[in-house]
């Protein structure tokens, strides 16, 4: 074995993200597995991922091209009998394998392309076998990929239900948009969930497009304090970049063809509604929303208080400062004129 190799803290950011670098040592005649599996995390993943750095070219051998992935955060071993093809003495594969990857910090991860005469001991941790269903192995290392991501301790989902395979070939190993039954979709999301970066569900059954957007913006973790189209671009260029599964809960067309996502997110559309949220139609419910910077649910709100004859001055005056913080002059002043009010000044939220 060579020197141990150090990680030099250099990490790769995409899109303000940090990427974690996998290097996949293998065989020539594992390239194209390697290369099929390469574009599968760097798409589903946060990952970079060049497989020709990973190729053994003589005269090195398997043990000693993973020697050179010692420098990366995850080492990728495929094993085959074209990479491992007899045994080896422990002395050999240990000291690089175990010792100076933990000496180094880098995680090992074998996945079994073929039979082979690998070590037993590489069983234990991070294993998947590829031998009889390579797909359900490159979305099991994925589901790994995320979880070593977001820190996650709770265990490795290993269910995939045929019933599923639709939704899988369309929203996990890819970005697409997919209609099914509120009760598919349920069950897609608990079993696929550790396959995204992150799942939102929004209801939207009897919603409208600024209730929908401002509850999708909370669950990204936005504050959008704009008119509604202007929250729907914002939402939409940040998950074109984004790797999220998106579900709105039984939209309406409207909110269904402005909401669906381009790029990595992926976009359920469910059939029949699963979970239904019903908002309160009150002065103190947009006030609450006021507070929260989600002006455009507000701004619907309290026009529709004000149609209904609400405390109308309060959403007059309410609607007159929206207005003015979106630089809708006439209108504000519109509002000030039919409802007699004085310059604008916030009413108190609390």
């Amino acid at each position: 074995m060579g020197q141990v190799i150090r990680r030099v803290a250099c990490p790769a950011f995409y899109d303000g993200k940090v990427l974690q670098n996998i290097f996949l040592a293998h065989a020539a005649a594992d390239h194209p597995f390697a290369v099929q599996l390469g574009q599968f995390l760097h798409f589903g993943c946060d990952v970079l991922c060049s497989p020709d750095e990973g190729l053994v070219a003589p005269p090195q051998d398997f043990i000693d091209r993973a020697e050179t992935g010692l420098a990366a955060d995850v080492l990728i071993l495929l094993l085959s009998p074209s990479s491992w093809p007899e045994r080896l003495p422990r002395e050999r594969w240990e000291p690089v394998l175990f010792t100076a990857a933990q000496e180094s910090g880098v995680e090992v991860v074998s996945v079994l392309v073929a039979d082979c005469a690998f070590p037993p001991l590489l069983r234990r941790r991070n294993f998947f076998d590829a031998t009889g269903n390579p797909l359900a192995a490159m979305r099991l290392l994925k589901r790994w990929f995320w979880q070593r991501q977001q820190r996650a301790v709770h265990s490795l989902n290993t269910t995939f239900s045929p019933e599923c395979e639709d939704l899988y070939a369309a929203l996990a190993d890819q970005a697409g948009t997919l209609s099914v039954s509120g009760a598919e979709a349920s069950t897609f999301v608990r079993e696929a969930g550790q396959e995204f970066e992150l799942v939102v569900w929004v209801p939207c059954h009897g919603r409208t497009l600024p209730q929908v957007v401002g509850h999708l913006a909370a669950e990204l973790g936005l504050t959008l304090e704009g008119p509604v189209e202007q929250n729907v671009t914002r939402i939409l260029s940040l998950l074109v970049s984004r790797r999220v599964l998106l579900v709105l809960d039984a939209p309406d067309s409207e909110v269904a063809s402005q909401l669906i996502s381009p790029g990595r997110t992926s976009t359920l559309l469910t059939r029949d509604p699963v979970k239904v949220v019903e908002t309160p139609r009150t002065m103190a419910y947009a006030r609450k929303l006021l507070a929260s910077k989600r002006y455009a649910e507000a701004y619907e709100l309290l026009y529709g208080l004000l149609d209904a004859g609400i405390a109308a001055a309060d959403s007059a005056h309410e609607l007159t400062w929206i207005c003015e913080h979106w630089n809708r002059c006439e209108e504000a002043e519109s509002l000030r004129f039919h409802y007699r009010l004085p310059p604008t000044e916030q009413l108190s939220l609390f």
